[in-house]
């Protein structure tokens, strides 16, 4: 999966604290140069506003405290940074360096947080979705009403054991399940009650119907197990977005939700297999990790989404 969330810059440092290495700065050549970010702060406001009164302004701290910073600055760098004496106050060679290092880590700074703060207010980018593919006619009408609305691109993994919301590998999540995992966020969307269903051709069969049931790599799975016990007569195995297509086209009757069987007018219900069917039935969960449930791309997705699984379900 393709992650849009914003990388450190490579010039930032992690914990504000960074090396150099040259002997310019009155050290040993090739020795490290322990530098605070904030020290360099305080030397390049010196540089842009042409002295340190005025660097003193625009931080809105005192005249003292950029002196005491930059003091701290050349004890760490080991040479002065600032020109002293009446009538001085400028940078020295070491000291320009180091401004124009500032210079270049503040602009960073500036366009890190610029991103950070376009993905976290607009809607745009990459959001990442996954769910079984027995779902998947269910995603069409929502993902294209957001690709048509916002410049989005929605990664979209069917999967019976996908990328997990929990570890942050993927953005939302549609699960059938009893309840939400722990370090989940999520919404309820509703039952999902399965039915025994074929052509009305197929139900009639006489002197029973043949099923079409789930490929054998599914066996693990509560439908395959309910299956075992009750289809009898089995004429076709699929995958399941298959076992949909073939029990639509009358080649036995199939186990399958009642909102997905819904999209096919074509099949007509067995209600003699609604009581032994019905322990089947589980709860859809719209599912995101907590620290993305507010951020726009995943709220409009989440709210697409909710929007359509309730009106089906």
């Amino acid at each position: 999966m393709h992650d849009e969330r914003v990388a450190p810059h490579s010039s930032l440092p992690r914990s504000g604290r960074f090396s150099v290495k040259d002997h310019a700065l009155g050290q040993r050549a090739g020795s490290p140069v322990s530098i605070l970010w904030e020290d360099v702060r305080y030397l390049e406001a010196v540089a842009r506003a042409g002295g340190v009164g005025g660097a003193a302004r625009e931080l809105g701290v005192s005249v003292s405290t950029v002196y005491r910073r930059i003091a701290i600055l050349e004890a760490a760098v080991g040479t002065p940074c600032l020109e002293r004496g009446p009538g001085t106050g400028g940078l020295t060679e070491t000291g320009a360096m180091l401004a124009q290092v500032g210079h270049r880590m503040r602009k960073a700074i500036a366009d890190v947080a610029g991103q950070v703060h376009a993905q976290a207010t607009e809607i745009v980018g990459e959001v990442s979705l996954t769910t079984v593919e027995a779902l998947l006619p269910f995603l069409v009408e929502p993902i294209a009403e957001l690709t048509a609305q916002y410049p989005l691109r929605v990664s979209l993994i069917l999967a019976d054991s996908g990328p997990s919301v929990r570890d942050r590998e993927v953005d939302v999540a549609i699960g059938i399940m009893r309840r939400p995992p722990p370090g989940c966020w999520g919404i309820r969307l509703g039952k999902l009650p399965y039915g025994i269903f074929g052509t009305a051709a197929a139900v009639r069969r006489e002197p029973e119907p043949q099923w079409v049931a789930r490929a054998l790599s599914e066996r693990s799975s509560p439908e395959s197990a309910w299956e075992r016990e009750h289809a009898t007569h089995i004429a076709a195995r699929a995958q399941f977005s298959a076992l949909v297509s073939l029990v639509a086209g009358g080649v036995g009757v199939g186990l399958i939700p009642r909102a997905l069987a819904a999209l096919h007018p074509e099949l007509v219900e067995m209600h003699a297999y609604r009581e032994r069917v019905a322990p089947l039935e589980r709860t859809a969960w719209l599912l995101t990790h907590p620290d993305l449930r507010k951020t726009p791309r995943v709220r409009v997705l989440m709210d697409a989404l909710a929007r359509r699984f309730r009106a089906a379900l």
